[in-house]
Formats: C-alpha cells, structure tokens, sequence
C-alpha cells in the first residue's frame, strides 16, 4: 500500500511540476505586460509554509513533505501533503482555464 501512495504522489507532484513551470513562464509574462501584480499564490492561511508569487516555491515544499513522509510515514505528514496538493492541482487548474477563456 505504502509503495502505491508513494507512487500516486511522486505522479502527482511530477504534473503539479511541469503545469507549474508552464504557469510561472505564463505569470512571467504578464508581470512583464503589467497584467499580474499579485504577492502570492496562496494566502497565509492555505497550510503552505512559504509564501511566493510564483508556483516554484510551493512546489518545491511539496516535494520536501514528500521526502519527509518517506522518511517517517506520518499519516499527519500525509495528509498535509495530500492537502497541498490537491490545493496546487485546483489553484493551477483555475489559472489554466482563466489564460485559455
């Protein structure tokens, strides 16, 4: 079970990656045409440690819960890390659909 899950988010972080990359290039640019003006991603209280006006960092946390929950198998552990990401997977989802409409 424990070599299931770990795979299943080790997947889910590896998408959260690349549409974070994608996401990043894309607020570059509109930072670049004075579009996007935000301070960060998340509000303080989302359950993320950082904070950041760019994807990267968030995920970069969330691969550092996974190394952690690898390390200790803490269901908290786990479950915070499920948390974040589902919370990646709707934030950037959300900034998908709002570049394509």
């Amino acid at each position: 079970m424990t070599k299931t899950v770990n795979q299943q988010l080790m997947d889910n972080i590896s998408i959260i990656l690349k549409k974070s990359l994608s996401a990043d290039a894309t607020l570059a640019d509109l930072r670049e045409k004075k579009v996007a003006s935000f301070e960060n991603i998340f509000k303080k209280d989302a359950g993320f440690n950082c904070s950041a006006n760019t994807f990267q960092p968030y995920v970069e946390e969330v691969a550092d819960d996974l190394m952690l929950w690898q390390q200790t198998q803490a269901q908290e552990t786990l479950v915070a890390l499920v948390k974040k990401i589902e919370k990646l997977f709707t934030v950037l989802g959300s900034f998908e659909q709002s570049i394509v409409n």
